[in-house]
């Protein structure tokens, strides 16, 4: 089948939301809280949390629970203060004792930081983060020395080995020893290439050493691989240009929070998003301007549907940074998302405005018209940025992508069959359109056979994807091979249950093989799923005249769209 478009995530209510928490009871709000959670709202998390937090003050579960999701939350400073009453009850919470620790280092109160970090750095499993974090400290304490030898106890995998000499050398780098400096962050260089901050920093020790045409060179390969970073780009003109590079990091605050950044940002997976949370926003507590550390916070918040999140997070971003194009495109999607679509149309048409080639503006702007159903205008848009590209190459496979899905929804099938097949002659290994081309000829009718050839290439690249063995099933379906379509529809349906078109398709077929109570169950069923209005309508008729009638009126109906379609 189509896949359909994801869904646009509510706005948040937080006035709302802090009314429900008063009104509630503490039973409520825990629940609640847990919910929020779980959707990964961390504001309303903490609000309903701290409420059911006052009415059982002593519970130290829910006073853990609570301090974690606040500091989610971006509330530094708040959940410091409960982490002092946790440590009160639990002086082993790593988690913490590296709050206290990190709010310690931003009053330069370097002593106090080590004490809360003590804990955390005995045993057979040393926290890697506690312990760059009490490194910095030494040196916040004037001590390189001992902050190097703090550094130096890292051990363990290669991973851990490169932070130790990455922060080694930026430790050695802040004391004024350049030399040294560039020796440790060359080990680290030499045994990962892939890390920006790896890269970056010591691109910029070799350049602060004189070694310009090295730096260049240890910038120039990373940008052959990452061709989209401004920041990146901005540095290698800046030495092009004779100009100087600051240190990567300024001191030893900021080294601390160079050091939670990292580990946020290796967090910052679905999957882990409440830890990714937690060390960005102690890293944004100790140097609120880390730009890479603002972009990778509205990154997670983003992924994790926290949309007016991310729209904040991208909007503690200055103007005048590199990344400042691509922090107003980031915002203007996020609008859309969180149903702001007036603001964020006005603000990707005032990107274009000044920029008429900036292709990925004019491909959001495209992607929300077509969420707003204005498919015309949505593939005159996609005209445009396709009319922006010089010759198409094959990461273009998905401009003509999204403008044939656009054409195919204003039921112009001429043109979208055109531009589907180009999409696929410039990669023809991407499983959305073998499935979207094949789905389509099979279902208007058109090469059932070769339609079913695409489909299966595109099961065999995606299995377990739930739309695209349903359209496997229904190709099945239309050859009239009932065996093999009952078993595929019903493999999707396992793939993905909440689908109401596969569930759909999953009744015709049970109706074909003489199933018609299980036919009639599974459009029901259907019915009680997300679907739009003008589709019920159907599934209604063939729940109470059956399926042959209206089967006819639709495939007349496809014959009609079919015409002057161009030959597959």
């Amino acid at each position: 089948m189509l896949a359909a478009a994801p869904a646009l995530a509510t706005t948040d209510q937080n006035a709302d939301i802090t009314r429900q928490a008063e009104e509630s009871s503490p039973a409520g709000n825990y629940l609640a809280g847990r919910t929020a959670a779980g959707l990964r709202d961390m504001d309303a998390a903490a609000t309903f949390l701290e409420s059911a937090l006052r009415a059982s003050p002593k519970n130290m579960e829910l006073l853990d629970r609570t301090f974690r999701i606040v500091l989610a939350s971006g509330d530094a400073e708040g959940a410091a203060n409960l982490a002092e009453r946790l440590v009160s009850m639990d002086s082993d919470n790593r988690l913490a004792r590296l709050t206290l620790a990190v709010r310690g280092a931003k009053a330069r109160q370097y002593q106090s930081a080590r004490t809360h970090l003590s804990n955390s750095l005995s045993g057979p499993l040393p926290d890697v983060v506690a312990a760059l974090v009490n490194a910095w400290s030494w040196q916040g304490s004037g001590d390189t020395a001992r902050a190097i030898k703090a550094a130096d106890t890292l051990q363990g995998n290669d991973l851990i080995a490169v932070f130790r000499d990455l922060h080694a050398g930026l430790i050695l780098e802040t004391a004024g020893k350049l030399k040294e400096a560039e020796a440790r962050m060359g080990k680290a260089y030499a045994a990962d290439q892939s890390l920006y901050v790896v890269v970056d920093s010591y691109a910029r020790i070799l350049a602060r050493n004189g070694k310009k045409d090295e730096a260049l060179r240890v910038y120039k390969t990373m940008a052959e691989k990452m061709t989209r970073n401004p920041r990146l780009q901005a540095s290698i003109e800046t030495l092009e240009q004779g100009g100087k590079l600051a240190p990567a990091v300024a001191s030893p605050k900021d080294g601390a929070a160079e050091a939670l950044f990292t580990f946020g940002q290796l967090a910052s997976r679905g999957d882990s998003a409440e830890i990714g949370l937690i060390y960005l926003n102690l890293a944004l507590y100790l140097n609120p301007e880390h730009e890479l550390g603002l972009l990778t916070l509205a990154d997670l918040q983003e992924t994790i549907g926290q949309h007016d999140a991310a729209i904040a997070a991208y909007k503690r971003i200055p103007e005048k940074s590199t990344f400042h194009e691509d922090v107003a495109l980031r915002i203007a999607i996020n609008l859309a998302q969180s149903e702001r679509t007036e603001e964020a149309e006005k603000q990707l048409r005032q990107l274009i405005a000044e920029d008429r080639n900036d292709v990925d503006a004019i491909v959001a702007l495209g992607n929300l018209l077509h969420r707003a159903k204005n498919y015309k205008e949505a593939a005159e848009t996609f005209s445009q940025a396709i009319d922006a590209t010089a010759e198409p190459k094959k990461s273009d496979w998905s401009l003509f992508f999204a403008r044939g899905v656009a054409y195919d929804a204003a039921k112009d099938w001429r043109r979208a069959a055109k531009d589907l097949q180009t999409s696929l002659d410039l990669d023809p290994d991407q499983a959305v359109v073998l499935n979207y081309l094949g789905y389509s000829w099979v279902d208007r009718n058109i090469t059932v056979e070769k339609g079913l050839d695409l489909i299966k290439k595109a099961v065999e690249l995606r299995p377990n994807d739930g739309d695209i063995v349903d359209s496997l099933g229904w190709a099945y379906y239309k050859l009239g091979r009932y065996d093999e379509s009952t078993t595929e529809l019903e493999r999707a349906v396992e793939l993905k249950p909440q689908s109401w078109e596969i569930n759909d398709h999953l009744g015709d077929v049970y109706w074909k093989t003489d199933r018609k109570l299980e036919a009639r169950f599974q459009w029901l069923h259907a019915l009680s799923l997300e679907i739009d209005p003008e589709k019920r309508v159907p599934i209604e008729r063939k729940i109470n005249e059956g399926l042959e009638k209206i089967e006819a009126e639709q495939l007349a109906a496809k014959q009609a769209e079919n015409a002057e379609t161009p030959n597959p």
